[in-house]
This record gives structure tokens, C-alpha cells and sequence, in this order.
């Protein structure tokens, strides 16, 4: 009886180790893999920029930046299953009473100040024309589909000592 109690709970350890490694593997192999690497979208030699910095963590990443306006920048970007970046313009003061139009109004003029820093931001002048275009139509905190998969969502986050302003842009 002894010898079959010990058999029962080898047989028990062996079908519990079996489960535990098989399910170690599958979680290994649910690991995503992304195609891409985001890369930063600005440097601490362009103009108007007094502070910089890049954390990059696989496919996600932080990128603040400080302009000599006085507005701090947060750039964060996701790369692997969808491509979305947020900016986060944030600066001091009370725009608490403010209207939605003028933040769909600073959005666009934001990302054309942006735009002319160098070449490599240039692109940021088109996702300007295409809020400025659809502004109309446009409501804060909902995403607006610009063309199939690409999406737009303008956003504010104003208490009385700060205001930010959010702008994402994702392709689905």
C-alpha cells in the first residue's frame, strides 16, 4: 500500500511539473514582438529647446522636453501593435475658461510651431492641416477617424495652476 501511495504522488509531482513547465512556455511564447523601435523626434540641439530628455523601453517610449516658452513637452510613443504618440503640452496658468474651440485652435498651432524646429519634424505641419481641416467636426476627448485607421483625438486636462494640452495621434 505504502509502495502505491508513493507512486501516486511521484505520478502527481510529475503530472504538476508538466503542467507548470508547459504553462512557463506558453507564457514565454505570448512575449510580444514588435517590428519596431520608436525613435525619438527631437534632440536637445534644436532650437528653442532648453531641457531634453529620451527613455526608450522596447517599443514605448518618453521623450520631455522643456521650450525656452516656458511649455513642457511630453512626447510618449507605442510602437508595436498600432502606432499612437501623445503629446502633452503643458504650462502654467488658469485656462480653466476657456473654450473647446480655442483648444482645438492651440492643437494645430502647436504642432505648426513644432513643425519648423528642422526637417525631421516637418511632418507635424501635415497632421496640423488635417486637424485644422476637420476642426469643425471635432469634439474634445473623441477620437476623429481622419482616414481609414488613422485617428486624431485633441483633449485637455486645466485645473487654476495649469493647463495641458493632449493631442493623440494613433492608426489602428
Amino acid at each position: 500500500m505504502q509502495k502505491s501511495f508513493h507512486k501516486t504522488i511521484r505520478t502527481d509531482f510529475i503530472f504538476l511539473l508538466g503542467f507548470v513547465l508547459l504553462f512557463w512556455v506558453t507564457a514565454c511564447e505570448n512575449k510580444k514582438t514588435c517590428k519596431f523601435k520608436p525613435e525619438a523626434m527631437f534632440s536637445k540641439e534644436l532650437p528653442h529647446i532648453t531641457d531634453y530628455n529620451y527613455e526608450v523601453e522596447g517599443a514605448q517610449s518618453l521623450e520631455s522636453i522643456m521650450l525656452d516658452r516656458g511649455i513642457l513637452l511630453e512626447i510618449s510613443q507605442d510602437v508595436c501593435d498600432e502606432t499612437r504618440q501623445e503629446f502633452r503640452f503643458s504650462v502654467p496658468g488658469n485656462f480653466t475658461a476657456q473654450p473647446d474651440s480655442f483648444w482645438l485652435k492651440e492643437a494645430t498651432r502647436q504642432l505648426v510651431y513644432l513643425s519648423t524646429f528642422s526637417e525631421k519634424q516637418i511632418a507635424l505641419k501635415s497632421w496640423a492641416d488635417i486637424i485644422e481641416l476637420r476642426r469643425q467636426e471635432m469634439k474634445l476627448g473623441q477620437d476623429r477617424e481622419m482616414e481609414p485607421g488613422i485617428f486624431v483625438r485633441v483633449d485637455k486636462v486645466t485645473n487654476p495652476d495649469q493647463a495641458t494640452l493632449i493631442v493623440v495621434l494613433s492608426q489602428q
